[in-house]
């Protein structure tokens, strides 16, 4: 496909169709960047602007991701979360093919604010772990989660918590306590300037965000969790039971 100036179509909307096509046939892959605004208005002998339009189309549709500092990236192939699962991040991980991966970037104990007491059932100022984590895969973050526990009915979990290491086999394992059941709670907001820049997209981009409190099978709450992912990166799913 040339260009064809004559076509009433706009040229950056030409364009547009022709990068689209490129990635349909392979030619840039998932997670692969694309050549750079200026090797693009060569390749195309148009303007910045025309060249600068077509990929904003192509970010709004979702075939593109704006990495800040980085560059323009092929969108990732959707990840699928079942809303169901009572699996945690390591464990999705593995269901995916993939080797998980996350950052703590702030583990703390802190007292238990009135709205975590209410989710875990426990006194307000009692003593909980907060765990702020990045989770990556395929290197790029996907998740960024905030979780607590209650440091009364899992005491120096703050000690046993590490990076690559599943929390909910920590869970099982030094505390026999294991997740059976979960709630969630979805919203989908704008990624402020903080949350683009853990998860490296543009600033007001579509993030689910997810409240989740998970159960053992006493029905007691063992953790509280609010997590977030671009809207353009998973799935939300639910299957129905057998």
């Amino acid at each position: 496909m040339t260009l064809n100036p004559s076509t009433p179509q706009p040229l950056y909307m030409q364009i547009r169709q022709m990068l689209k096509n490129d990635i349909q046939h392979g030619k840039y892959k998932p997670d692969e960047q694309i050549p750079t605004e200026a090797e693009l208005c060569e390749t195309y002998s148009v303007s910045r602007i025309t060249i600068r339009k077509a990929i904003e189309e192509l970010v709004k549709d979702g075939t593109l991701t704006r990495i800040p500092r980085r560059g323009t990236f092929v969108t990732s192939k959707k990840f699928h979360n079942e809303l169901l699962s009572v699996s945690g991040f390591s464990e999705f991980s593995h269901q995916l093919g993939m080797i998980p991966n996350s950052r703590i970037l702030r583990s703390e104990v802190i007292p238990a604010t009135e709205y975590v007491a209410e989710h875990l059932l426990i006194e307000e100022g009692s003593p909980v772990l907060e765990l702020e984590r990045l989770m990556y895969v395929n290197d790029r973050p996907l998740f960024y989660d905030i979780a607590h526990y209650s440091l009364i009915r899992f005491p120096d979990l703050e000690k046993k918590i590490a990076g690559g290491e599943s929390t909910y086999k920590t869970l099982l394992q030094d505390y026999h306590t294991e997740i059976v059941s979960n709630d969630k709670i979805i919203d989908v907001i704008g990624a402020t300037k903080h949350y683009a820049k853990l998860l490296e997209c543009d600033i007001g981009s579509n993030l689910f965000k997810i409240i989740k409190i998970a159960f053992d099978a006493n029905d007691e709450p063992v953790h509280l969790s609010t997590f977030m992912c671009e809207t353009n990166k998973v799935n939300l799913t639910v299957h129905r039971a057998k």
